[in-house]
């Protein structure tokens, strides 16, 4: 595979891992914050910041190919005991977005099939993910591809065919002062639409492919969701009143149903269906794979770095995180935390981001002279607008749904601490660097 088809390939795994089902919610949550013509832009300015940083990741990668990404990025730019708090605080945001992915996907389900259990559908899936990673099973590349094809020609024309039709008339006087102050706190929402595109950095199919191909591949992605996620967004203005778009954690079955009539459920019901498949069995792969990485470093419980010797599959990793987000489905459908979730998990992304933009900063820096096959051309001070810029979206955002009151904050500072809490107990281990420098038969493929 080489040349368009290795870029095509790595495009379509970088934007399937974003188009979750869990996104659909953020869309309702932008519509509580903005107005339609509101959430539009923020996603265009989401999408912008995250071009950047989707550039200087290709630059990260370049350095260190096909490299357990997030650990290694920033262990080298911050040390031990920073890096190793953001990356808790990563794998934090992988448990809260999963389960508040399974709750979505059991409320479509429910949608469809009244009569089925939506508790029973997020303890059914999150035992099926389990199982499947336990057997050492990954989705063919194929399957991968063409479903990720499928969920981006299905969601655009579905975005076109209502701005092509709209039902409610749209006007840049909508773009109010009011309006306008509320986009800064609804794009650091949005950025949470775009989590998911940098998994690809680890898949490079040979050491040349990090020189170019799977750089330009990130920022192809980004470019393909803001297309996406605006027309979607786009439609459903033209389509539903505000209010009817935000009163509900699954807004893509109205739409859908406003569009295609009650084939739309059916609709809506494949589509969650194919992102589950590649985006949440592919997240818990990914997140287990960085748990046992850290378990061999004597970061996390050693049992945590157990492997199946049939499979190869890393069993108490596996085992850890499908466990934690079950628990967390289960607390988004007792306490209905939608939005809490994921407001929360945004704001958590956005220092991320900010993270990976500082880090290509830092190693410029520290490591001037250091190999760069690919050197970002994104002007500096952008650069630095988007490190000192996403932390402060992400602040925003936490107090961007008035009806959530304090809780986004507590949520924010009760994930912080958490990870502080990891750091403390893990960072500082004796023996850790014999354990580092033991070989690992899972750490080539992270």
């Amino acid at each position: 595979m080489k040349g368009w088809r290795e870029i095509f390939f790595y495009v379509t795994v970088g934007t399937g891992m974003a188009l979750a089902t869990s996104v659909f919610t953020m869309v309702s949550g932008l519509f509580t914050v903005t107005n339609g013509l509101g959430a539009v832009l923020a996603v265009a300015l989401a999408g912008g910041f995250c071009l950047i940083i989707a550039l200087s990741i290709g630059e990260l990668a370049s350095m260190f190919p096909s490299a357990p990404a997030i650990r290694t990025y920033l262990k080298t730019a911050f040390g031990e005991r920073i890096s190793l708090l953001l990356v808790y605080l990563y794998l934090i945001s992988v448990v809260l977005i999963a389960g508040l992915e399974s709750f979505i996907f059991a409320q479509v389900s429910q949608q469809v099939f009244p009569a089925v259990s939506s508790l029973l559908v997020i303890v059914t899936l999150f035992m099926s993910v389990m199982v499947v990673n336990l057997a050492g099973m990954e989705l063919p590349r194929t399957v991968q591809v063409l479903t990720t094809i499928a969920a981006v020609g299905f969601l655009t024309a579905s975005g076109v065919l209502g701005i092509v039709s709209p039902r409610i008339p749209l006007s840049l006087s909508q773009l109010t002062p009011a309006i306008l102050g509320t986009v800064p706190a609804a794009t650091g929402m949005a950025v949470f639409l775009f989590m998911g595109f940098e998994w690809v950095t680890p898949l490079g199919l040979r050491p040349k492919s990090y020189h170019w191909n799977l750089p330009v591949s990130m920022a192809i992605s980004v470019g393909v969701l803001i297309v996406v996620y605006g027309s979607f967004v786009l439609g459903a203005t033209s389509q539903m009143p505000r209010e009817a778009v935000s009163a509900t954690p699954v807004p893509q079955i109205a739409y859908l149903q406003t569009i295609y009539g009650s084939f739309g459920l059916s609709l809506a019901m494949l589509l969650a269906l194919s992102a589950t498949i590649s985006t949440f069995n592919a997240g818990v792969m990914g997140g287990s794979r960085l748990i046992y990485l850290l378990a061999r470093e004597g970061a996390l419980p050693v049992w945590c770095s157990s492997l199946s010797l049939r499979t190869g599959a890393p069993t108490g990793a596996v085992v850890l995180l499908s466990t934690l987000s079950l628990l967390s489905g289960l607390a988004v459908y007792r306490w209905n935390a939608v939005l809490l979730v994921a407001v929360i998990g945004a704001a958590i992304i956005c220092v991320l981001y900010s993270a990976f933009l500082l880090s290509a900063l830092v190693l410029r820096k520290r490591r001037p002279d250091a190999p760069r096959p690919y050197r970002t051309r994104v002007w500096k001070p952008l650069q630095w607008f988007g490190v000192i810029g996403l932390p402060l979206l992400g602040v925003q955002t936490l107090f961007s749904e008035p009806s959530l009151g304090s809780r986004p904050v507590y949520g924010g500072v009760v994930a912080l601490a958490i990870a502080c809490l990891l750091v403390w107990a893990y960072g500082s281990v004796p023996g850790r660097d014999a354990r580092r420098r033991a070989p690992s038969s899972i750490s080539a493929s992270l």
